[in-house]
Parts: structure tokens; sequence; C-alpha cells
């Protein structure tokens, strides 16, 4: 840079500008300019730089030094003018800010470089200058603002993801990687359709494409995400779209809370409820026929020419072996009971002092909670019968009870034999306890019964249809 009056044009036919006409033109240039002697005096400035200064546009400053104008300069820029004086340097700035006699700060953007005389020699230096605090206000409250977003991005306690109209993921935060279990590199590489379980897509994209054509602003779904291993995540979606200025779609603003122990919850209550109700619908299927056995048996017992004082004893005898059944079937939790475990319980209090008068034969049989009552009133009757009549009212008899069964065809044969006692012989009236055994066998088991009178004893020969269930598989569960 030549001094400040300018270069000669030695075109043919151009005028050289005068030097008044070269300051003429720097004092109204539209910029802060300022131009100094060696000892940073002022030889020229611009209104534009006076003004920005705070002090008039006319102000003359012509040999003044530049320090005494504006004592308030700080020592970090006097000394930045002395290096450029002394190296003949371009130093500049984009926005340093500057406080003002009255305490208020300015941000400045300025260059400085030195201006040489036509021996090259630095003759002084060049100062430009602009105001430039609106602008840096403005970028620093951006950057607050980018700041605290980034901040609230990264560490809200729910996933926040940031997609494109196309559904690619643009920006994610750490909460939406560890509900996703994906990596920020793997989402990032992925669209949000990659990551939802098939059966809820459908629904998740039209959604969107009602957003999308302004049908509605915003929409919330509870939608399932696989994870990379294919590990299912519950979540509650919110999703928002910003548009650009004109209106088309920019890209949507997706917030994700996880809710997968929430719906495990859900899903346990409502298996509760509905083992609950089957429970209370059991119960209710227990009672009412249980109560229609002991309204039968009260039925039956008193129809006959008993007086009351053998009725109720034949009753009272009657509800024990319904009750015994009763606490087998409890004790398994009303799955069912072993054949021969209901037997023995059935029969103990028949045997006196002697439990080897009653000998059982047979496999293991896992009878269901019906077929386990039927028969457990079908033993007891017999008993009844074999202690009143038969092999049980003699000192020397003998009851086998015996059975097979056939797990494939469900066929149960039993067999109640009587040795030992008084020759058995057709009763003169079918009596309850032979009715029982006739319908319980046949309505309850699907089954029939054979009564055979023979000199050493009754034989009743016994056919049921029992298709055991396994043990670990009641009706009611674990409830």
């Amino acid at each position: 840079m030549t001094g400040p009056a300018g270069a000669h044009d030695q075109g043919a036919g151009v005028a050289a500008p005068t030097p008044s006409s070269v300051l003429t033109a720097l004092t109204q240039a539209p910029i802060g300019i300022a131009i100094f002697d060696r000892a940073m005096r002022y030889l020229a400035a611009s209104r534009q730089f006076l003004t920005d200064q705070g002090l008039p546009g006319d102000t003359p400053l012509a040999g003044r030094l530049h320090y005494d104008v504006f004592p308030d300069v700080p020592q970090r820029w006097r000394d930045l003018h002395a290096r450029a004086l002394a190296e003949g340097v371009e130093l500049s700035h984009d926005g340093e800010p500057f406080e003002r006699e009255t305490g208020r700060t300015e941000w400045i953007r300025w260059s400085v470089a030195p201006w040489r005389t036509d021996d090259g020699e630095i003759g002084g230096l060049v100062l430009y200058t602009e105001v430039v605090t609106a602008a840096v206000t403005a970028r620093l409250n951006l950057q607050a603002a980018e700041a605290r977003y980034r901040a609230v991005f990264d560490h809200t306690p729910v996933g926040v993801a940031r997609i494109s109209p196309e559904g690619r993921f643009l920006e994610v935060n750490e909460r939406m990687c560890a509900i996703t279990r994906y990596s920020r590199d793997l989402l990032m590489a992925r669209t949000f359709v990659d990551i939802t379980h098939p059966e809820d897509l459908a629904v998740d994209l039209a959604l969107v494409r009602s957003v999308i054509d302004g049908e509605r602003d915003t929409y919330t779904l509870e939608k399932r995400y696989l994870t990379p291993s294919s590990e299912v995540v519950w979540v509650h979606l919110t999703v928002a779209l910003v548009r650009t200025a004109n209106g088309d779609p920019d890209y949507f603003i997706a917030t994700v809370e996880d809710i997968t122990d929430r719906k495990h919850a859900e899903t346990a209550q409502q298996r509760y409820q509905a083992q609950l109700r089957l429970l209370i619908n059991e119960l209710n299927h227990r009672v009412k026929n249980t109560l229609a056995t002991v309204q039968s048996m009260a039925a039956q017992t008193l129809r006959g020419d008993y007086d009351p004082a053998t009725a109720y004893e034949a009753f009272e005898s009657r509800l024990l072996g319904l009750s015994a059944a009763h606490e087998v079937l409890t004790r398994e939790r009303w799955h069912g009971a072993l054949l021969r475990e209901l037997a023995e319980r059935a029969l103990r209090p028949f045997c006196g002092e002697d439990p080897t008068r009653v000998s059982l034969a047979g496999g293991e049989v896992w009878l269901p909670p019906g077929a386990a009552l039927t028969l457990a009133l079908v033993f007891h009757e017999l008993a009844t019968n074999a202690v009143k009549y038969g092999a049980l009212s003699s000192a020397t008899g003998q009851v086998t009870l015996s059975w097979t069964h056939d797990a494939d065809s469900g066929a149960l044969d039993v067999c109640w034999s009587e040795t030992g006692g008084p020759p058995a012989s057709p009763p003169l009236r079918k009596g309850f306890g032979s009715r029982l055994i006739e319908r319980g066998l046949r309505g309850e088991l699907g089954g029939k019964v054979a009564m055979r009178y023979l000199p050493s004893g009754l034989v009743c020969e016994m056919r049921a249809n029992v298709r055991s269930p396994s043990r670990a598989l009641g009706l009611l569960g674990d409830i």
C-alpha cells in the first residue's frame, strides 16, 4: 500500500485524482476507516468511523493522537498497533468486545494494515472497523439456545430422535440408543421402519402419512421396537413434524419412553384376572355340584322307611365319605387325586383295627376331580353295604379292590370283590346306594356297573372312561 494520497494513473486522457478528492471520498465511505501516521496521529477518518465511535460525523481529527481522542483504547489493541507498525503485518479480528466509557460493551470487527510511502517505508496504519454488536449478540444467543437444546436433547430421561421425512434417523440421544439397544452409528444408518415390529408398522406408517398430509399435528402410539438381538421393547411414542418456511416437511421430532416393564405388568395382571375369573367360575361350579350331591343324598336317604335316627346315621356317614374325598382334592388343589390314595381314605374307617381286611391292587391312576368324587362315594356305599350285610360284617371277611387302566383309551376297570362273609343275595328293592353307584358310573364317568351276588360274597364290576391328566396341568394352575 502506498501513501494515503494514492497513486498516479498515467493512462492517456485520464486525470489523476487529487489528494483532496481522495480524502473526500474516504470521509464518505460507508465503512469505518481511519488513516494514521507512524505516531498514530489521524491523517483522515470516514464519517462512519466517527459515528461508530459515538462522535459527530464532522468531528475534526486530523493531527490528533488516536489515544488522546479515545483514551479507553485497551492496552492489547495498542500493542497490536505497535506490532503492525514494527513488523509490517496485517492483523484482524471478526468480533472483539470493547467496553466504552459509559460501561456499555460493543463488539467490534476490525483489521489493521500498514501503508507505505513511495520509497517502501511504513508511513502509518489503516484501520478498518465495524460495530457488529447486533450480529454477535444474535450469534451468542443462538449458541446459548443451541447449548440449551443440546443439554436437553442429550440428558433428557426419554429417548429423542430427529427423523427425516423418509424415515431415516438424523440425530438421536443416548437414551434413544439405550432403549433400542443400538449404538449411535448403527441407529443413524437405519430408518425407524427397520427397527419397528412388523405387526406395528402399518399403523405407524398411516399416522406418519396423516401428519405429512396435514390431517393432524402430532400423534402418539404404543408400539414395539426390535433390538439387534430381536428382543421386543415396548415404547410410548410421540411424534411431531417440523416444516420449512414454505410449509414443506423438514423433519420429525420423536420422543420415546420405554414402557416394557409396564406392559409386562399389564400382561401379568390380565393373566391373573383371567385365572381369578376361572377360579370363581370353578368354585361356583363345584359348590353347585356339591350342594346337588348333598341334596340328592339327603333325598335318597330319607325316601325309605328309615326311622329318624337311622336316617341321620346313614346321611352323616355319607357326608363323611364326601368330606374325605374333598379333603384329598383340596390338598391337590382340585387338580385331581390318585385312585389308590382316594380308596385308602374312603375305606380306612371301615377296616376297624385290622387294615388288612381291605386290600388294594392296581397301578397309579390319576383321577380328575369329578371322577374322584364319584368313585369316593361309590367306595363308601360299597363299604357301608359290606359292613351291614357283606364281608365286613363277619370277623373273617375280606374285601379286595382292584383296577386296571388303559391310558390310551381311558378305559378304567374296577372290581370290588368280597369273600369270607355271608352269601350275597339280591336286594328286594333297589336302595340309594345301588342307584348312586349306577348313576355315578353312567353319568359322571360314562361307564356301567354289574353286580353279581355269589355265595362267596358280592362282586361289583365297574367300567368307566377316565383320561388321566398330568398332575402338573391342573385346571386352576398355581393360583
